[in-house]
């Protein structure tokens, strides 16, 4: 084996990898060797592998050896769990597709957590029950359309809920003058179409991270931008200014009313609903750092910033209304 070459060691995988008497230490030698075309036959049909090296394939790849993995007769949970955290969207369609395998909630658990695999396996992963609502709730943004009418269903429920157990619901009852101040800056940057510091100003006033705020701003990020400007309680009026004039140029007429309709009908609840459980998956899926969460200051204004989210504005009204 060290001595053949390339084609000859994937010739002698292809014929040898599934055999059953082929001996522990060849199956092993064309399951660890550098040229993945040879290895991955080995990873796929050798029967004695140890699962250690199962579990270093899972988790160094390529893909190539993961979908091997993957599609091997048996799994330990421990090559799963590794698969889980690190193949890519083919190999984890592979575990999805076998009726043989059932994934537990773990593993589910952690395909919910990764974004990619949401945006190309959503609707599989619902299929078989892994999506709960606040799964759908903070993947969002990344969810296939047919999920997102499911997230807003379920913040809404989440809403409901909340107001149940809050008498008079947690909404003040003047808009506070920092959060009208953050509106007027929103809309001026808008109007200037002054991209970067608007998205300083969304991170401001949710408490999102600047990476989920840039994301916001993106062309098929419209639904989740209506969301964001819902939860900061702006006014249809200036949701429509901003709409237009941050994704106004490629948006058609037709879906910017949708958004202007879906601005009307969702409930200030369940926005703040969805952007909590945003900040949730910005925390989980990134190491601590400094994050944007100090309220819109006027500029000239020296003052220390107040680290408080909208997400923690009910807690601070149901405290003063108790006092």
């Amino acid at each position: 084996m060290p001595s053949a070459n390339v084609e000859d060691s994937r010739q002698i995988s292809a014929l040898l990898a599934g055999h059953p008497e082929i001996p522990d230490e060849v199956q092993e030698a064309l399951a660890r060797h550098t040229d993945p075309a040879t290895a991955a036959p080995a990873l796929r049909h050798s029967p004695r592998l140890p699962v250690d090296l199962l579990v270093e394939s899972a988790q160094n790849g390529p893909e190539i050896l993961r979908k091997a993995v993957a599609s091997r007769p048996s799994l330990r949970e421990s090559v799963i769990s590794a698969l889980c955290d690190h193949a890519e969207a083919s190999a984890i369609g592979i575990l999805l597709g076998r009726e043989d395998l059932t994934l537990n909630a773990t593993h589910k658990a952690k395909l919910c957590r990764r974004s990619d695999i949401i945006a190309s396996l959503g609707l599989e992963l619902a299929a078989q029950d892994a999506l709960s609502p606040d799964g759908l709730m903070g993947q969002f943004l990344y969810l296939p359309a047919p999920l997102k009418k499911q997230a807003i269903a379920a913040a809404e429920m989440t809403s409901l809920v909340k107001q149940a157990q809050t008498p008079g619901g947690t909404m003040p009852k003047r808009p506070e003058t920092n959060r009208l101040r953050l509106q007027e800056a929103l809309v001026k940057e808008a109007l200037l179409q002054n991209r970067r510091r608007f998205a300083t100003l969304l991170g401001q006033g949710l408490g999102l991270s600047r990476s989920s705020c840039d994301l916001l701003l993106q062309q098929d990020q419209a639904e989740g931008l209506t969301i964001a400007l819902k939860a900061l309680g702006l006014p249809e009026f200036p949701t429509t200014t901003i709409l237009i004039r941050m994704l106004g140029e490629e948006t058609p007429l037709q879906d910017l009313r949708g958004l202007l309709r879906m601005h009307r009908t969702l409930s200030h609840g369940a926005a703040e609903a969805l952007v909590a459980q945003w900040i949730l998956h910005d925390q989980g899926n990134q190491k601590p750092s400094l994050r944007h969460s100090s309220q819109y200051q006027e500029a000239g204004t020296r003052k220390p910033a107040h680290k408080k989210t909208f997400a923690k504005r009910g807690t601070d009204v149901r405290k003063k209304s108790a006092s």
